[in-house]
């Protein structure tokens, strides 16, 4: 387990289900959260098929997704549908702090583990639900996925993608993610709360509220202003937003740090006088001639490289964007320096780099010195042998009629 082990009395126990499941019972596992993963037996978690696979030229490929979201986990599987399989995991329910889950609305009710009968062996117990539409509302029971909920959360049409052509999506499930983290929060304060009252809660996270609340301009200014942000900001937009080639990759430039006189101080920087025209002194203007104010910046971007462009203009106090591709950010001499990627040896994929969470602990790296995803049923037998005390006999008649 990592080395600081900051939430180590926090027990938790997640079921499969969508990937803001596993990566919000990550967030806590990484921060120490003794984490077990319920699997369903002979599949697992269908993440475990999910693109990219590293390691196909030996085998069936290793989920990148799957090693990514799952760290500092024990892993067992069990059918919980099963009456000896939800009295198992009502066992190891009996102990736990925090249950996190993705099913659809009911089901858990529907197999004899809804939150009242978790409550009835653990009065403390923190169940928290991710589902895309949450438990309640007339889209509760619909199927969904992180593209839906960014599309129903208004992201696609006022974010992602150029005012004059369809609404682009973005990658690298960034509303599963949104999701997972406000259900990590929630449970920090819910165990807070039963610090408290010595009572758990259930927790409703719903993926496409998620989205709505993310405060990056979406929905606020429809709310405060009655006005409907559009996507497509960066279009045409040389100094705020448009990414720029330089010689060897992209950057963006911006006007903050310009003291208010962004156009002379960019001048300068670049030894472009044409910028400080008086047709580019407003940001109108700048929008209404960019095809011209492009002609003047984007030759003088390609003489540069993008390090040395980047280091020069943070220098001058001026707000730069350095498009780094991943083998660079890997490679970052400053994420080096801060311990910010760890190394975790899978049994199976090797050694492999790991971004931490994005912030350190007096200093430290909270993924120090953790574990990587676990195998399918990896911890089995110790879990149900060493501590709920079923003999290796149980055990492989559990296995042999599918339950485990």
């Amino acid at each position: 387990m990592n080395m600081l082990g900051i939430l180590d009395d926090v027990k938790v126990v997640e079921l499969t289900g969508p990937p803001s499941t596993a990566f919000c019972a990550k967030l806590l596992a990484d921060q120490g959260a003794p984490t077990i993963k319920v699997e369903p037996p002979g599949s697992g978690d269908p993440v475990r098929q999910e693109p990219p696979l590293i390691g196909q030229e030996s085998g069936p490929g290793l989920s990148s997704l799957f090693l990514a979201f799952n760290t500092n986990k024990r892993g067992i599987t069990l059918d919980i549908a099963h009456p000896e399989g939800r009295r198992l995991l009502l066992r190891l329910l009996e102990d736990a702090d925090v249950v996190i889950e993705g099913h659809a609305p009911g089901y858990l009710d529907s197999i004899g583990l809804g939150y009242d009968v978790m409550r009835e062996v653990n009065p403390g117990i923190i169940l928290t639900s991710l589902t895309y539409f949450g438990q309640t509302g007339p889209y509760k029971d619909f199927k969904g996925s992180d593209l839906v909920a960014q599309a129903t959360g208004g992201f696609l049409h006022a974010v992602t993608g150029s005012a004059d052509r369809p609404p682009m999506g973005t990658v690298l499930e960034q509303m599963e993610i949104t999701a997972a983290r406000n259900g990590a929060i929630a449970i920090l304060a819910a165990v807070l709360q039963r610090g408290q009252t010595g009572e758990g809660q259930h927790i409703d996270v719903s993926t496409m509220e998620s989205a709505v609340s993310t405060p990056s301009g979406l929905i606020h200014p429809y709310t405060f202003t009655g006005r409907s942000p559009r996507r497509g900001s960066s279009d045409g937009n040389v100094m705020d937003g448009m990414h720029l080639s330089t010689k060897d990759g992209e950057v963006t430039l911006t006007t903050a740090g310009t003291g208010g006189r962004p156009m002379e101080t960019w001048a300068e920087f670049l030894e472009e006088p044409g910028l400080i025209d008086p047709k580019f002194a407003s940001r109108r203007g700048r929008m209404e001639n960019w095809q011209e104010l492009y002609g003047l910046v984007a030759p003088k971007l390609a003489q540069r490289e993008n390090l040395e462009l980047m280091e020069a203009a943070m220098a001058r106090g001026l707000v730069i964007g350095l498009v780094q591709s991943p083998e660079q950010v890997v490679n970052s001499p400053h994420l080096a320096e801060r311990g910010a990627l760890v190394e975790m040896d899978h049994p199976e994929a090797g050694v492999l780099k790991y971004p931490g969470p994005g912030f350190l602990m007096d200093g430290i790296n909270p993924m120090e010195g953790g574990s990587p995803a676990p195998l399918l049923g990896e911890h089995n037998h110790q879990v149900y042998c060493e501590e709920l005390g079923l003999s290796s006999e149980e055990l492989e008649n559990l296995r042999s009629e599918g339950i485990v």
